[in-house]
């Protein structure tokens, strides 16, 4: 028995029985790397005693998407090297070979790069040109889409028992290992909610993957996919790949069960606190969570509100999460979430000038970017982020009296009971009608 175990050490993989302490101390010797298992979906004496189980992470990228992803993914990458060193895997499928300058940055990283030359491009154009568009603005830009969509060809890459997939707009806050998820593990895949009130796995921005699952579903998956693409039919659970994640793994051997998003045998829900949004609510989460997803609005989108901005500069599928955000005296949960970013931005300070510079076009505003992120790092994260700005002159957006008077001069229908504002006018129908808003001063007065 000994020698078995010393030779079964110097293999390179190992598949094991889970309750098996052999096989238990051979994954531990491998900190979970190139290992799977039988028998049950998880390891007790894993999870409950020797809890270094790794669990790689992953990404998709292409470079056809648009260039603050690439930002937002190298802030990602490097919380994770922060937090887990080099003891974690990092996987990037990617599309592309033009950006030596970011294939360096990540093989620096350590990042193992898979080069993936998807065959489906063709259908991807096909759903684009049928997407009903407001219903997700994914659909704005084909290489985000893209980027979506590479997530299915996974199990073509990958060879560990589990993975987590990470949206390039996440922060991880802290440590987690295969145990932290406990012993009734997903199957097939377990993904956050959409709301904070939410019960249901609906959102695909953290993803925790059972890829044996995914490599055995692969070729049913991707027909299912192209069937909905030759027919023009949108998914009924959601739209792009979160649809037709949802749609497939709902009903994978339950053809005849009516689709809902609740929990199912192949499609579980992770816990809040790893898909924790910067416009939730609840402080307990916010203390408890171990991955920021900076869903809806981006960092460099909340920082410019806090700055000043008006609602209507934002994307109008976010709009709404500005009052949700932005309207309440306390920004603390907002801090939190800027600070994990933050404290990430800053440990590459090239990527901290680019993001600033494609974030604002104004010279002056661009010091105020670096400036802030710098000093969030360098405070506790339970700072006042909103304190360093105003003490830079900035301030959230309140309509200012020039630009009320400019446009209740240009639209004198605005000047009517139920609109308290000019601005509210503007937002509730003036928008609509292509009037102008005439933009208030931002920063110090003089």
């Amino acid at each position: 028995r000994p020698l078995t175990f010393f030779v079964c050490k110097r293999v390179s993989s190992f598949i094991g029985n889970s309750v098996s302490t052999f096989s238990a101390l051979q994954i531990a010797l491998r900190e979970g790397k190139k290992t799977s298992w039988y028998n049950s979906r998880s390891n007790p004496l894993l999870e409950s005693f020797m809890k270094v189980q790794n669990i790689p992470v992953v990404y998709t990228y292409t470079e056809e998407s648009q260039p603050m992803g690439k930002y937002l993914l190298k802030v990602s990458i490097t919380s994770v090297r922060q937090l887990f060193g080099m003891d974690i895997d990092i996987n990037i499928i990617y599309h592309g070979n033009k950006d030596e300058l970011f294939l360096e940055w990540l093989r620096k990283r350590h990042a193992i790069i898979h080069n993936h030359e998807p065959n489906w491009l063709p259908m991807i154009d096909k759903m684009i040109s049928y997407a009903d568009h407001d219903r997700s603005h994914l659909y704005s830009h084909r290489g985000n889409y893209i980027g979506t969509w590479q997530r299915i060809d996974i199990p073509l890459f990958i060879e560990e028992e589990y993975v987590i997939l990470l949206d390039a707009d996440t922060v991880v806050h802290k440590k987690f290992d295969l145990s932290t998820f406990g012993l009734e593990i997903t199957p097939g895949i377990a993904i956050g909610q959409e709301s904070e009130t939410d019960t249901n796995p609906a959102n695909l921005g953290v993803a925790l993957l059972n890829v044996p699952k995914l490599r055995e579903t692969y070729g049913d998956f991707l027909k299912f996919v192209r069937d909905h693409a030759d027919r023009s039919q949108d998914f009924v659970s959601g739209p792009s790949d979160q649809g037709a994640y949802l749609d497939f793994y709902h009903s994978y051997k339950n053809p005849y069960d009516v689709l809902d998003l609740k929990p199912s045998r192949y499609v579980r829900r992770l816990d809040k606190v790893f898909n924790i949004k910067p416009y939730y609510t609840s402080t307990n989460n916010f203390y408890e969570r171990f991955i920021i997803h900076f869903h809806g609005l981006k960092p460099h989108e909340i920082l410019k509100s806090l700055m000043g901005y008006p609602k209507h500069e934002l994307p109008r599928a976010v709009e709404f999460l500005y009052d949700l955000m932005f309207q309440r005296d306390s920004h603390e949960l907002v801090c939190l979430a800027l600070h994990d970013f933050a404290v990430a931005l800053v440990d590459d300070k090239d990527n901290m000038q680019q993001f600033c510079e494609i974030s604002f076009t104004d010279l002056k505003e661009r010091v105020v970017c670096t400036y802030f992120f710098k000093m969030v790092a360098a405070t506790p994260e339970s700072g006042d982020c909103v304190e360093i700005l105003k003490l830079r002159g900035y301030k959230k957006f309140i309509p200012c009296k020039e630009s009320e008077e400019a446009y209740y001069s240009s639209t004198p229908e605005a000047k009517v009971a139920k609109f308290k504002s000019g601005y509210d006018h503007f937002l509730h129908v003036g928008k609509e009608q292509g009037k102008i808003y005439p933009a208030c001063k931002r920063g110090p007065s003089s």
